[in-house]
């Protein structure tokens, strides 16, 4: 099995910024880039934090900021944290907003449904 990295844009209330080779982590639930980059594109930032389980056990609080993310030519809200010494990448909850999927045999994601916001409920 090998990694999967992909080039994203990051897009908030100032701006966007493109950024490339950001790992994906299908061990991670959110995403997580620097907060200057989240500041920088004018993401929303919550007004609390949450604390974060590392893989190593620790603990660590961390912002919740909101954005939007582009990979492959689609686009959809995700849930962005940041905390101390972070790592950027793309967790699944960015993946699932998408409709992608890390295909580690050939490096590439994959759609899992048709391009587009998904809602599954009926509209009466």
């Amino acid at each position: 099995m090998g990694h999967v990295n992909v080039n994203i844009t990051l897009r908030g209330e100032m701006g966007t910024r493109a950024l490339a080779g950001i790992l994906i982590d299908t061990g991670a639930t959110y995403t997580t880039l620097s907060p200057a980059l989240l500041e920088q594109v004018g993401a929303f930032k919550a007004s609390f934090t949450m604390d974060v389980e590392l893989a190593d056990g620790r603990k660590v609080p961390a912002s919740v900021y909101y954005a939007a993310i582009a990979i492959d030519g689609r686009d959809g809200p995700a849930i962005v944290l940041a905390f101390e010494g972070a790592k950027e990448v793309i967790g699944v909850q960015t993946l699932e907003s998408l409709g992608l999927k890390p295909n580690p045999d050939t490096g590439n994601l994959e759609p899992t449904r048709p391009k587009g916001v998904a809602y599954f409920y009926l509209l009466y």
